[in-house]
């Protein structure tokens, strides 16, 4: 038997020893053999010291999964009659974790994109447009979204003539480059978001 004692937050690999049974019971990520404990996974030790249970959290945590109420950023990838088709880029609050678990695609339905009636959706989303939304559906694929809330919308453009960023002036978007002017479906936090283009 090995006398290493393992400490909480040490990083162990399947297979190595943690301790026997007298010390601790085992948790999640840990088996028993012949009274002895070992790691079943990758990750990090957790003991707990009231209920005397030694656990390995796994450090390679599954990528995050947009859930509804969730607040993304995505980009416009396609611009149909009825709907668009974004990338999810990231859930806010979540920047720092992996890349989203999912096929990455999302809709916006037309009914979706602003409160009242939308006549054409080409004047709320252009294609390379990143959008601020909130997941509505995430059963089936592609997840849902909404820009309903006053929040959401548009939060970077490019012109869509010559590709540069656009700038706000008021409810509309001028391009500095070749002056002209569009319209979006806009989130106050246009451009004053960081985004991982």
């Amino acid at each position: 038997m090995e006398d290493r004692k393992v400490k909480n937050g040490d990083l162990v690999l399947p297979g190595d020893y943690l301790g026997v049974i007298e010390e601790f019971m085992p948790g999640e990520g840990v088996r028993e053999e012949n009274g002895e404990l070992y790691a079943t996974r990758a990750g990090k030790v957790r003991i707990n010291p009231e209920k005397m249970e030694i656990s390995v959290e796994p450090v390679t945590d599954t990528p995050p999964l947009p859930q509804v109420g969730d607040i993304v950023l995505a980009r416009v990838i396609e611009v149909k009659p009825q709907a668009v088709i974004v990338q999810l880029l990231q859930i806010e609050g979540r920047e720092n974790d992996r890349e989203i678990a999912t096929s990455k695609l999302a809709g916006i339905h037309i009914s979706q994109v602003k409160e009242g009636f939308v006549e054409d959706i080409t004047k709320e989303f252009k294609i390379g447009d990143v959008v601020r939304a909130k997941v509505i559906a995430n059963e089936k694929s592609p997840i849902q979204l909404t820009t309903r809330g006053k929040d959401l919308g548009v939060v970077y453009a490019l012109c869509s003539r010559c590709r540069t960023p656009l700038i706000r002036r008021g409810d509309k978007l001028i391009c500095p480059r070749c002056g002209n002017v569009e319209t979006r479906k806009l989130s106050p936090y246009y451009r004053k978001l960081k985004v991982s283009l």
